[in-house]
């Protein structure tokens, strides 16, 4: 089904001021689900929403965020989410990487006891619409085994770069270290869906493509093998461990509602005026961005496409003309709304 983005936008923020997050941080947590939703990422849109609430109402998320500065130095900064929801510390921590970075050339700021943020993007692309280059890495609960393992040992630790250009959209990478991101198996769980091949071992770590193998004691597989989970243990320890917080099988699951998560994350914001003028690097960047697009097409392919240019593409359109949600999805939502006593979605 697809539904307007405002009105999304507005069951959402109803549901999280119910249970008493305040009104501004009810609207940046719900634009973060509506953009992934439109940007065709539904691992992380408004199917997060019922267990968002369920984690504040069970007293592991604040409601309202407390974010305290630990250390403060020159171009780094240590910061506390103190069990706030990850979107609202995300935001501050990328905020004062770039402040740092007009000051210093580059901003670095380590973040721990935060939560799950949402898609990585809009952060780093925080940085990219300032003039700066944005880096974002965050660690999540243990999803893969190690080369050659049957234990979850690291989460599948997102990475998103951007990058400002002279064209509609930036340069942007954000993606998880596993073949695909866990949402994304959830999602094809809840849809009855079958997944491809590579993404997912059941429990004794055979590959699967049964979703359900996948999230019930099974694994995510990392991306391109041993590389991706090399990058996965360095970014843990870019996040969890730099920070002083938690990390690897320390970080109980975002669906055990007995335990908090105290995500971590890190955040850097590069000042490209401190390296060359920032209009050189737009048109350099632009450049770059061109010769991918017209290389040479492979037999039967109509158009090459930048990482991150077809998110850009579909949110315009969705923003547009609706986004899509699932009926299972809507279902959830509506039965959401009925617990906290606010109008249903669509009946």
């Amino acid at each position: 089904m697809d539904i307007q983005a405002t009105k999304l936008l507005l069951f959402s923020i109803s549901c999280l001021t119910k249970i008493g997050v305040p009104k501004d941080e009810a609207d940046l947590i719900s634009k973060t689900m509506l953009n992934a939703d439109a940007r065709g990422i539904h691992s992380h849109g408004f199917m997060r929403l019922p267990v968002y609430v369920r984690r504040i109402q069970k007293g592991l998320v604040r409601s309202e965020a407390l974010i305290t500065t630990l250390r403060d130095e020159k171009a780094i900064a240590l910061m506390d989410g103190n069990g706030s929801m990850g979107q609202i510390v995300g935001k501050k921590a990328m905020e004062l990487a770039m402040e740092k970075a007009k000051k210093y050339g580059v901003g670095m700021v380590s973040v721990q006891n935060s939560n799950h943020f949402g898609i990585a993007a809009g952060y780093a692309m925080m940085a990219s619409m300032q003039g700066m280059i944005g880096i974002v890495m965050s660690n999540t609960t243990p999803l893969m085994p190690p080369t050659g393992g049957a234990e979850k040992v690291l989460g599948n630790n997102p990475l998103a770069i951007a990058a400002p250009t002279d064209g509609r959209f930036p340069l942007l990478l954000d993606m998880a270290l596993s073949n695909v991101a866990f949402g994304k198996i959830v999602y094809a769980k809840t849809m009855g869906e079958s997944i491809p091949e590579g993404w997912g071992a059941d429990r004794e770590g055979k590959p699967t493509r049964d979703p359900a193998a996948v999230v019930e004691g099974g694994f995510v597989l990392p991306l391109g093998g041993p590389k991706g989970f090399g990058l996965a243990l360095m970014i843990e320890l870019l996040t969890g461990v730099l920070s002083g917080g938690v990390f690897s099988k320390m970080i109980p699951s975002f669906y055990d509602f007995s335990q908090k998560q105290e995500i971590a994350h890190f955040m850097i914001a590069i000042q490209i005026s401190s390296f060359m003028e920032v209009q050189r690097f737009r048109e350099q960047a632009s450049t770059l961005g061109a010769y991918v697009k017209s290389a040479v097409r492979a037999s039967g392919v109509e158009e090459l496409y930048l990482p991150g240019e077809i998110e850009f593409l579909q949110e315009e359109e969705r923003m547009k003309n609706g986004i899509v949600i699932s009926e299972h999805v809507l279902a959830e939502l509506n039965q959401l709304a009925d617990s906290l006593g606010v109008p249903a979605l669509y009946e």
